[in-house]
């Protein structure tokens, strides 16, 4: 497993191996004494929210697995004391302003948060559930200005039950400074199977497919994001969409794989029968009979510097052009696609269109099964 490193004033972060605890939501009762513990007034996990092993004492925490786990009676007892608690709560800073110089008092964070933080678990809880409405549209838009709380990535409910999965931030309680997620340990890049590894070592051979929404319904009337990313070149292809519907993300990728030809495969974590409904319409609008959006829960992790950009993105569109943002979108992916990476240090266009690669016509074949491939962990070479 890889290092997860650091939260918000936790005194060992930088020292030693630190685990993410997910909130026992589906345990009325534990979930109270967890709360209590925690001493936060108005405020409610959701289920990106998780804590870390510095609040939890170490006999509730078993080491004797390969994996690190919370004992069934795990209560977390290590916290400041309630003043401090709160005052810690109070001095959480939006993103862009965790950098700032040590000088800079708490209190230039800016109140709004504070309002919206507490509203934000409730809203998730009511998309959670439309997102099971595989083939119903999530309903009801509310306050567009909201647009921080109001948007996520789309993916598979079975996605919830692994243990480290990237919860997007530390919590609602503590802030991350600088974490490197890991997948599972079925999903170890270090493993030393070399036949459970995939190398990704071409571009345009294995992408990664999200869904992004529901956001501020724009003027044209979309509310989702349907993105595409090339996992070696960094190449993003993102579109806005009225629905999330199977034929709509089909039609997409068919324009994309019309431009710029078959990939090897598509990585995918929306839910596994809007995944199989996809690949249905593709063998229809492209007329072939393989199967090429295949499910795989590392398909956020693979690229978590690409993903992080698109992220900062679409938060950067929706604040500041709610009612248009879909038309600004394509400047905005133009403006990601030729800039340097911060990871490979070249312009994804230089290493997808400026390598004599020609695009390739018809599905390409494999030398893995589809169980093979969701089993394997990719690496980028």
């Amino acid at each position: 497993m890889g290092r997860y490193t650091c939260a918000y004033n936790c005194e060992s972060s930088n020292e030693s191996d630190i685990k993410y605890f997910k909130f026992p939501l589906y345990n009325p009762r534990k979930l109270k004494k967890w709360l209590t513990n925690m001493n936060l007034k108005d405020w409610t996990p959701s289920r990106f929210s998780v804590l870390c092993s510095n609040h939890f004492e170490d006999q509730y925490i078993d080491r004797t697995g390969k994996c690190v786990k919370l004992k069934e009676d795990a209560v977390p007892t290590i916290f400041s004391s309630p003043g401090n608690a709160q005052k810690r709560k109070a001095s959480i800073k939006p993103r862009s302003k965790r950098n700032k110089p040590p000088d800079v008092k708490a209190s230039e964070s800016s109140p709004a948060q504070a309002s919206t933080t507490t509203t934000a678990p409730a809203k998730r809880r009511v998309q959670n559930k439309e997102s099971s409405q595989t083939e119903e549209e999530p309903a009801g838009d509310k306050d567009p200005k909201k647009s921080n709380d109001k948007w996520r990535i789309i993916v598979d409910e079975g996605l919830m039950k692994i243990e480290s999965f990237p919860h997007f931030f530390h919590g609602d309680y503590c802030v991350p400074r600088d974490i490197q997620w890991a997948p599972d340990d079925n999903f170890n890049t270090e493993c030393e199977d070399p036949e459970k590894v995939i190398e990704v070592k071409e571009p345009w051979q294995w992408l990664g497919l999200d869904v992004r929404g529901p956001l501020p319904q724009t003027l044209n009337g979309h509310k989702y994001i349907l993105t595409v990313t090339d996992y070696y070149s960094k190449w993003v292809e993102a579109m806005p969409m009225q629905s999330c519907f199977p034929s709509y993300v089909a039609k997409h990728i068919t324009d994309i794989i019309a431009h710029f030809g078959y990939p090897l495969r598509i990585l995918s974590r929306l839910p596994h029968d809007i995944v199989h409904k996809i690949n249905r319409e593709l063998k229809d609008q492209l007329k072939v009979t393989v199967a090429l959006v295949i499910y795989h829960q590392q398909t956020g992790t693979v690229d978590l510097v690409t993903q992080q950009i698109i992220d900062r993105m679409v938060s950067d569109l929706i604040e500041e052009h709610a009612p248009d943002w879909d038309v600004y979108l394509p400047a905005k992916v133009f403006s990601l696609c030729f800039k340097e990476h911060s990871k490979t240090k070249e312009r994804p266009f230089s290493v997808l269109c400026c390598t004599g690669l020609e695009p390739v016509k018809s599905p390409r074949g494999l030398s893995y099964t589809y169980s093979k491939i969701r089993e394997s962990a990719f690496v980028v070479r």
